[in-house]
């Protein structure tokens, strides 16, 4: 007997030609085979009904779309703060970004010279600093945060707090608010105090406690405000010209006051010979960011210079003693010395240069030579035709005729007297500034 294939799901067909064939066994299999299928049907657990939502996305404008997501603005700020050297010079920079980024205060002030940076680059000319609302909102929080920590006993001389107020001192000289940083850099001579100095600290942070100290000071010429660490310039170089030790000489045997004019012509001596050194081996290593030889070269040299003694303070009628005019010619003119170099050769920002040059257009023209002798005249020439020549590119031509003037004091032509001159400290490391005297002779690496 042939099974017929079943036509329909309800129904199985069976053929038998007599009734006693029902009860075959493969007859009975069929029959038992499709009601079981039923019976087990009915049995199993039929699965739950799915339903899917569907929904359109409505138009979007590509222009608007982010891919990736959007960050974080801070950290957008961040990466800024990191990527941005590949066309801008800011030294110092990830020194200090490492030091802002050991403590939550600190890094305030970090994302507020971010936030600065990049609203300069993206408004250029259109930028004020007024209106850099992202900026003076960081700083603003910075502030408040020193401000209630410096409530804790503790926690007002913590490293964290110092490095905080630094962050806020390097931004007020940058964006030069100086009465700001006069606050903060007295409020942390105050901490410094309170703690005993600088001991526990990590020496990047005394070493920018004491360099900050004197970046602002310089601009106003004023004396140093924070303490010194033990050791601290404690060797002073010795390296003056055989013409001006035998000046120098001269005078301190007659002037006391003379005597720390030989250190500070030995600190920018020391940095010449250095600068010139690296110049002539091509080895620049302060074009490097992270590089801290201005701090180590410009530090003490310029911390001495404005720890000297003004005239006032060493006579109360300083202003008609022709000696203490040229002492305190000879220091400013060192100071324009150094910050011109630190600018034009190590690409440092020397906001000082106006204000020393104003101050040596006041005192210049009440310095009254009648009665020096031979060697104040030789310094007051090196610090007429110094200033000369420091000042070529906005006023060429200054002081000329005083020049000329002493050159026949001293009975000497222009070469002999440029001779003179650049036996006593010699600024032709400044290359980029031109000659006004004639037959001016320019430095070599011989």
């Amino acid at each position: 007997m042939k099974l017929s294939p079943p036509v329909e799901d309800d129904f199985v067909f069976v053929n038998i030609s007599r009734p006693d064939e029902i009860k075959s066994a493969s007859t009975q299999r069929t029959i038992r085979r499709h009601v079981m299928r039923d019976i087990g049907r009915s049995r199993r657990t039929r699965p739950e009904q799915r339903t899917w939502s569907v929904a359109l996305r409505a138009p979007s404008d590509p222009v608007t779309e982010h891919i990736p997501a959007p960050i974080d603005p801070s950290l957008q700020l961040m990466h800024f703060m990191t990527t941005d050297r590949d066309y801008v010079f800011r030294p110092f920079r990830t020194v200090w970004f490492s030091m802002a980024l050991t403590d939550a205060t600190a890094i305030l002030v970090a994302l507020a010279n971010a936030a600065m940076f990049l609203d300069q680059r993206l408004r250029a000319q259109g930028y004020q600093y007024a209106t850099s609302t992202e900026c003076l909102s960081y700083y603003g929080q910075c502030v408040r945060q020193v401000t209630h920590r410096l409530a804790d006993t503790r926690e007002s001389l913590s490293q964290g707090v110092i490095t905080a107020i630094l962050g806020l001192t390097c931004h007020d000289l940058y964006v030069g608010t100086l009465d700001r940083w006069k606050i903060h850099i007295s409020g942390l001579g105050r901490i410094l105090h309170l703690r005993g100095g600088y001991r526990g600290l990590d020496d990047s942070v005394t070493r920018f406690a004491i360099w900050l100290d004197v970046v602002g000071s310089v601009m106003e010429d004023s004396r140093p405000r924070l303490p010194t660490p033990p050791g601290y310039a404690a060797r002073i170089p010795d390296m003056l010209s055989p013409t001006l030790r035998s000046l120098l000489r001269d005078l301190t045997a007659r002037y006391d006051c003379f005597r720390d004019v030989a250190a500070a012509f030995s600190y920018a001596s020391s940095i010449v010979q250095y600068t010139a050194g690296s110049l002539c081996r091509s080895e620049t290593a302060w074009v490097n960011e992270d590089n801290l030889t201005v701090i180590e070269l410009f530090g003490p040299a310029t911390h001495f210079l404005l720890s000297m003694s003004r005239p006032t303070e060493l006579d109360l009628v300083a202003t008609e003693n022709p000696i203490l005019q040229l002492r305190e010619a000879l220091r400013l003119v060192l100071l324009l010395f150094l910050a011109t170099m630190k600018q034009d050769i190590f690409l440092f920002t020397a906001h000082e240069r106006q204000y020393l040059q104003w101050k040596l257009s006041t005192l210049i023209p009440q310095m009254e030579r009648t009665d020096y002798n031979d060697s104040c005249l030789k310094l007051h020439l090196w610090v007429l035709v110094t200033v000369s020549r420091l000042s070529h590119s906005t006023q060429p031509g200054l002081y000329l005729d005083d020049i000329r003037s002493l050159l026949d004091l001293l009975g000497m032509g222009s070469k002999e007297g440029t001779d003179l001159v650049e036996s006593i400290l010699s600024i032709n490391i400044l290359d980029a500034y031109h000659p006004f005297l004639p037959v001016l002779k320019t430095s070599s690496c011989s």
